[in-house]
């Protein structure tokens, strides 16, 4: 496990010290959680306004600031020979799984689409055990019964008035297009997330980060230029609020990112990401309280079931 360059950037004492605080990954996986879902919200409502490329470029781009200065801060590391094919590795992935993202937060609740991000988890049982020989336990397996019974669950809450039934969540999800994309995602992550830890292992939590970020800000640029959505080169585009709003989403983006990825040097992928999924309980929250998303006790049951499953895969798995 990678421990010891990070540890020296966190505590400069004895080395000792650092490693005496077991559960230090669990609540920077749990800071992740939370920036995510405040991350997902901002998302939501900055969608209403800007074009989904021009967003997302910006914001990483934002987030690629915040990071190269937080390695300015610490100085570069050393970096390992594996760095630049786990780099564009992930930035491929999270290209597609970004783009499907976004859509997805545009055309359904927010409330819906985060929780399928819980599959993560599920599928990275397998995909950690082909790109990193990782294997599932007997209870880590029952995790992932718990994390498919509380997505199904959040979907039996169909609304006042009306009766679920247990074809309901077959239903909803073969006829929204978002919850199908987040699952797509859901895949998707399950994937780059063990190459961003591979970028983590060949450099620190800050530059291989910092390069993934740049990367994915001129692909999401270029594509808002080739798409001719005229919105990087507008007035509207350019005034003091929306860029400050992108330095908002960039700050909560960096912040995500470095307490995932300071998680990453202390655990193994499956733990710290089932752990990030507690995002799906905040989210529910954010959408039912920010954005007037119709509130249900199915989805806040489902939601929780979920986190369940999630943490048990976390500490049995």
């Amino acid at each position: 496990m990678y421990t010891r360059r990070t540890s020296d950037l966190i505590i400069a004492a004895d080395e000792e010290i650092y490693f005496d605080l077991p559960m230090l990954w669990f609540f920077f996986a749990l800071g992740g959680a939370l920036s995510q879902a405040v991350y997902a919200g901002m998302v939501k409502s900055l969608l209403q306004e800007r074009h989904p490329y021009v967003l997302a470029g910006f914001s990483f781009l934002s987030a690629s600031f915040f990071l190269f200065a937080s390695t300015m801060i610490i100085g570069p590391p050393p970096l390992g020979p594996d760095l630049f094919p786990a780099v564009f590795g992930t930035v491929l992935i999270n290209i597609i799984a970004t783009i499907l993202l976004y859509q997805a937060l545009t055309t359904s609740d927010l409330s819906l689409c985060i929780p399928m991000l819980a599959f993560t988890p599920v599928f990275l049982l397998a995909t950690s055990f082909v790109i990193l020989g990782e294997l599932p336990t007997l209870l880590g397996a029952c995790g992932m019964l718990l994390v498919a019974t509380g997505a199904y669950l959040l979907h039996l809450d169909t609304g006042a008035g009306r009766i679920a039934t247990l074809m309901t969540p077959f239903l909803r999800l073969s006829r929204d297009r978002g919850i199908q994309s987040m699952l797509v995602v859901a895949f998707l992550f399950s994937i780059s997330v063990n190459f961003d830890k591979k970028v983590v292992e060949n450099s620190d939590p800050f530059f291989g980060s910092m390069i993934v970020f740049f990367l994915l800000a001129t692909a999401f640029l270029f594509l808002a230029t080739v798409r001719h959505t005229g919105h990087i080169r507008t007035n509207q585009e350019v005034r003091i609020r929306p860029l400050m709003a992108y330095l908002a989403v960039g700050v909560v983006l960096a912040c995500e990112i470095i307490m995932i990825n300071l998680a990453y040097t202390l655990n193994i992928v499956p733990y710290v990401i089932s752990i990030k999924r507690l995002a799906i309980i905040f989210s529910v929250f954010f959408g039912i309280l920010l954005f007037q998303e119709r509130f249900g006790w199915g989805r806040i049951i489902g939601a929780a079931i979920m986190v369940i499953g999630a943490g048990t895969i976390a500490i049995y798995g």
